[in-house]
């Protein structure tokens, strides 16, 4: 009998599927590199004209059912790649190049636009990297079609796919199928098959290295998409412990509707709001399922990552309008643009240590431009008055007073316009670099609100890296010094009368949410996916019981020792609603 196997990876879209594996092989597109004779020419214009035809039809299609599966903003990739193809100065390029060098359409096709490609692969991050496999697409696409070779894009239904790398078009195509999953070799957070996954709600692992390699068709597997972890072979043990989670995980789900809109409260009557954290505008219908929750942290960058460079001011107003109405009359609290560090830089620029380098409210500092463009944009959409404002990766009282003077500036000249706006909206910070954490007794008197950005805090605090494979295991997210750390920064907040939340992956840690409303947390804002077990956890505890907890777990000197009181604590004491 095949051994079970574990393997690890990136998640990216929630859920856990048991299924069996379908393993996607791309054809290789070969091209024909040889010399033309002139008579030959014609024909090969005319070939070329036809495969870029079929493939504007291809696409047209591809783009339409992507629209109608996970929305228009999802779907811009393929409006780009269409771009392409409709582009006449690129398309008489490779036609003018046909003729003056007597080489295939193929051939000449594949130089010209791989030219495109290696610009994007040169920029030396990920986002790039993952738009220069979207032009690899085009590319296969049409070499394809000159050679009438069909695409496959049907697969075994309910089948949890397995690849190198999907391309957008796969993906969506894939879905038709009712894909149970997706787990690639390659891939990160901002790519499409990352994106268009967490929009049809189906689980996917990427990043996974070599995990194309050990799948067969047929192999039973399970992915799960909260853990980042695909099991190959798994014992019957193992199945049964999956089912039960994936039972409980919807009987959770079902519960949660019969007290969506209860007070989210402890037994002993400790109020704690819990908020949502969300990426894209189609992930607001998850507000519905959850009593109409408000949003803590609404990451803006994905309208940098999807365009490949900043959108407009009215693009801006459009979606942050769109949000705060749907929202209403519960807040959202809207983050600046948070580049750089793992995500992309607006710039080619390579840095040695991204991490520590340009990046959230250093890059917004230094292009003002930008930076009054968005805060118009937000102030504009603020006239229900729900919407906050928060910057992050702040590591100096400067850069909070100078964004305040920028945004006073932003103000003055809505004011002179006459424009309508929230003119007493809150502004508050990420609390994520240890020297924001050590000064949070001054930082709290110059701002609205904290936001603790648990993810950067503990990589920092710890200087451990969290992408980093070679030291994930020293990644702590409950050791001594981030616990610590949090308290005094809630300390510190209440001290001076404003509130606290977080947003980190911590906050959606069950075993954490007895800890931080211990601590005197005043918000939770979590993963849309664990609303419903957080409430549970909060409406199932006593606040003073979670107070005792903290008080005891302070005194611990080890992760180990303070995980394992957690998780005593959680079993012990949480009484969860029926």
């Amino acid at each position: 009998m095949t051994r079970e196997k574990i393997y690890k990876g990136i998640a990216v879209s929630q859920g856990i599927s048991i299924s069996k594996a379908y393993l996607y092989t791309r054809r290789q597109v070969s091209i024909s590199h040889h010399e033309i004779s002139e008579n030959e020419t014609e024909r090969e214009i005319e070939e070329f004209r036809n495969s870029i035809a079929i493939s504007k039809k291809e696409l047209t299609k591809i783009h339409s059912l992507s629209i109608e599966r996970v929305g228009e903003e999802n779907s811009k990739i393929f409006q780009a790649q269409l771009d392409i193809l409709n582009d006449d100065i690129f398309i008489d390029t490779v036609i003018k190049r046909i003729k003056k060098d007597k080489r295939t359409s193929g051939f000449i096709f594949h130089e010209e636009i791989s030219k495109l490609a290696n610009i994007l692969l040169s920029a030396k991050d990920d986002y790039m990297k993952e738009r220069y496999t979207d032009i690899i697409d085009v590319k296969n696409r049409v070499i394809r079609n000159m050679k009438r070779e069909k695409l496959v894009s049907k697969v075994d239904e309910s089948s949890i796919i397995f690849a190198h790398e999907l391309t957008p078009a796969d993906t969506i195509l894939f879905s038709k199928r009712k894909v149970q999953g997706y787990a690639t070799d390659t891939g990160g957070t901002t790519s499409h098959t990352a994106i268009i996954s967490r929009a049809l709600r189906i689980p996917a692992v990427v990043g996974m290295k070599v995990i194309s390699k050990h799948v067969l068709t047929g192999d039973t597997v399970i992915i799960d998409g909260f853990e980042g972890t695909v099991v190959l072979n798994p014992r019957e043990e193992t199945i049964e412990l999956y089912k039960e989670k994936l039972i409980r995980y919807q009987a959770e789900q079902t519960r949660f509707t019969k007290f969506v809109d209860l007070p989210c409260e402890t037994l002993d009557h400790k109020k704690i709001e819990i908020t949502s954290n969300i990426d894209f505008i189609e992930e607001v219908d998850f507000i519905e399922n959850c009593g109409h929750c408000g949003i803590g942290l609404y990451r803006t960058e994905h309208l940098f990552l999807s365009k490949g460079e900043f959108p407009s001011e009215a693009e801006q107003i459009e979606e942050y309008t769109h949000i705060a109405n749907v929202t209403f009359p519960r807040t959202v609290t809207i983050r600046t643009f948070d580049l750089g560090g793992d995500k992309v830089l607006p710039t080619t620029i390579k840095e040695n240590n991204p991490n520590l380098g340009w990046r959230g409210i250093r890059i917004c500092l230094d292009r003002p431009d930008i930076f009054k463009t968005q805060l118009r944009a937000i102030l504009l959409s603020s006239t229900k008055k729900n919407v906050k404002i928060m910057y992050p990766m702040i590591s100096s009282l400067d850069e909070v007073r100078n964004a305040k003077i920028i945004l006073d500036e932003v103000k003055e000249e809505l004011d002179r316009k006459g424009s309508s706006y929230d003119k007493d909206i809150k502004v508050g910070i990420m609390v994520e670099v240890p020297s924001a954490f050590m000064l949070a007794d001054e930082f709290a008197k110059e701002v609205d609100f904290f936001s603790v950005g648990t993810n950067d805090l503990t990589q920092y605090l710890l200087a451990v890296d969290r992408g980093n494979e070679l030291i994930s295991g020293m990644y702590q997210q409950f050791h001594p010094a981030v616990l610590r750390a949090l308290k005094w920064i809630i300390e510190k907040a209440h001290n001076n009368k404003i509130k606290v939340s977080i947003c980190g992956e911590l906050g959606s840690m069950m075993l954490a949410t007895p800890l931080l409303i211990g601590m005197g947390i005043d918000e939770i804002s979590v993963n849309p996916a664990v609303f419903p077990e957080i409430k549970q956890i909060v409406r199932g505890i006593h606040y003073r019981d979670a107070r005792k907890l903290v008080e005891k777990v302070l005194t611990f000197s080890t992760e180990a020792e303070i995980f394992c009181e957690a998780e005593n604590f959680y079993l012990k004491n949480i009484t969860l609603e029926k």
